[in-house]
Formats: C-alpha cells, structure tokens, sequence
C-alpha cells in the first residue's frame, strides 16, 4: 500500500533494451558525422569548394 502505481516497473524486456542501444548508437553516429560535414565546410569551404566537384 506504500508502493505507488508510478513506481512499478513493467518486467525489462532484452530486445526491446538492444534495439534502444542500437538505434541510439545509430543517432550518434550520424550527429557525429553531422558535425565533421559542418566543420568541414565552416571552415574549408573556399578551398574545397571547388574541389569536391
């Protein structure tokens, strides 16, 4: 009668766990490859401009 509803936890379920970690190692894979395509063209963007065509 102390425990509130809120509290109470569904049982873990594996796949579900694993295709969570995949998907958020998915996402920051893609923001990290994101990030180097805007540095690279912040800061290169006169000098390779030209040559990535």
């Amino acid at each position: 009668m102390t425990a509130k509803k809120s509290d109470i936890r569904p049982a873990v379920n594996e796949e579900r766990l694993k295709r969570e970690a995949e998907a958020l190692r998915a996402n920051l894979a893609k923001r990290k490859q994101q990030q180097r395509s805007r540095k690279e063209s912040a800061g290169d963007s006169d000098a390779k401009g030209s040559s990535n065509e």
